[in-house]
């Protein structure tokens, strides 16, 4: 017996099938590659730059974005945009290359947990190839959320892995400083280390108290900052509880179920009866689940409800139908669809046929979703290139008689301004 190289084996296996899984999140970059091809700077990104041009690199990472704090993503950013010589092509890839990585990592997170490949076949398609993450993926500055997912994996699977403190509080701390949302990372971390481990003592409960603060004050220094410095709705809650409740539970209750479902209708009863079909299966995942995977669970769980939580808070005032706006879809998809992966795969495992039938039958059902999924961009990206590529170049590069001084996106900024900073850092 060798069970040592053996266990190097299926690592090795499971790394490369992870690998291959990652990049077939690129797919819909690839097959629209023309149309995304197209996007141009656009609203808060010539905003950025100025500042870049007012204050310089260093100095302006370190000032508040909104309501975010985020001087790690500013830094890459903005290195990014000096790096690539003003190439909007170069940012949008580097983007959907991340977007790869989160989807490689939710698998690798899965598995660890000892989540089945059907189970986290099923989550990566969901999340990795559905269209209603367009504009997550087509505007660089939403690179903010998808590094900040990309650190909250990492410090999930260094946890689940090892528990080994120092990595997961380098990703905890990088998670933060990359979204404002990205707070929620310490706090999931800091839950986890509160859960004992079977047959483990009382006794070390006082070290798993501490360690929990450990990784907990990151995210706590991170949202301090936030509260007391950074503007936006946290600074003008008087009187709006019920506004930031209702769009929580609007957020919660629609997301991702409303688009990955195609339903049309929208208002109370459709979030009564969306968020009533997910809570059953939360509700279902965890009381069928054992050990770490009802851990991961109950940890992407709280995710998706401080998601809710935080964006009741943040944006509240842009009304309900901003809730189901696809850039508060990505954060979505993570918090469910593990669990709805663990359900098809405990249908699979009932199913009255031979290994080899069922995972024939899983590999065409997940085919088929895939490129229903991949299909799915025609229309979108279309519509989207549109208005924020097409149009948006024109009015800035070509149409240079236009009596309009209205950056696309960004009205405050008038239009010399941006065509300034457009030979200055080559934006192309």
């Amino acid at each position: 017996m060798h069970p040592v190289p053996q266990q190097r084996q299926t690592r090795s296996a499971d790394a490369l099938i992870l690998f291959v899984s990652g990049c077939l999140a690129l797919l819909p970059y690839l097959v629209y590659h023309d149309f995304f091809a197209r996007l141009f700077w656009f609203g808060d990104e010539f905003d950025l730059i100025d500042q870049i041009d007012h204050l310089g690199l260093w100095k302006w990472m370190w000032l508040m974005f909104a309501e975010n704090f985020v001087p790690l993503f500013k830094g890459l950013w903005g290195g990014e945009v000096l790096l690539f010589g003003g190439s909007y092509a170069a940012m949008i890839a580097t983007l959907w290359i991340t977007h790869a990585v989160n989807v490689a990592l939710l698998g690798k997170v899965m598995r660890t947990c000892g989540l089945s490949w059907t189970a986290v076949f099923l989550a990566q398609v969901a999340f990795g190839l559905t269209p209603g993450n367009i504009e997550t993926l087509a505007w660089s500055v939403q690179w903010s959320a998808v590094l900040a997912m990309t650190f909250m994996l990492l410090a999930l699977d260094v946890f689940f892995t090892s528990q080994a403190k120092g990595a997961s509080l380098a990703w905890i701390t990088a998670s933060a400083l990359s979204f404002s949302r990205g707070v929620l990372t310490g706090l999931l971390v800091a839950a986890g280390a509160l859960f004992p481990r079977e047959g483990e003592s009382a006794s070390r409960f006082p070290r798993r108290v501490f360690a929990a603060g450990v990784f907990l004050a990151p995210s706590v220094i991170v949202a301090i900052l936030i509260a007391t410095i950074a503007s936006g709705n946290h600074q003008h809650m008087a009187g709006h509880a019920g506004d930031a409740a209702a769009f929580g539970t609007w957020y919660w209750g629609l997301n991702p179920l409303h688009f990955l479902l195609s339903v049309e209708s929208v208002g109370w009863r459709t979030v009564t009866a969306l968020g009533a079909l997910k809570l059953a299966l939360i509700v279902w995942a965890i009381a069928r689940s054992r050990g770490r995977i009802r851990l991961l669970f109950l940890l992407l769980v709280a995710f998706d409800l401080g998601n809710a939580v935080l964006l009741g808070i943040g944006r509240f005032n842009t009304g309900f139908p901003a809730t189901m706006s696809s850039r508060y879809q990505y954060a979505s998809l993570v918090g469910i669809v593990p669990l709805a992966g663990y359900l098809l795969s405990r249908v699979v495992e009932r199913l009255p046929f031979s290994r080899i039938a069922s995972g024939v039958l899983v590999a065409g059902l997940l085919g088929a979703l895939g490129l229903s999924m991949i299909r799915g961009w025609s229309a979108d990206a279309d519509s989207f290139t549109r208005w924020r590529g097409t149009d948006s170049r024109r009015v800035i590069l070509q149409d240079l008689s236009t009596d309009t001084q209205a950056v696309p996106g960004i009205p405050g900024m008038t239009m010399d301004r941006a065509r300034e900073l457009v030979a200055k850092y080559r934006l192309h």
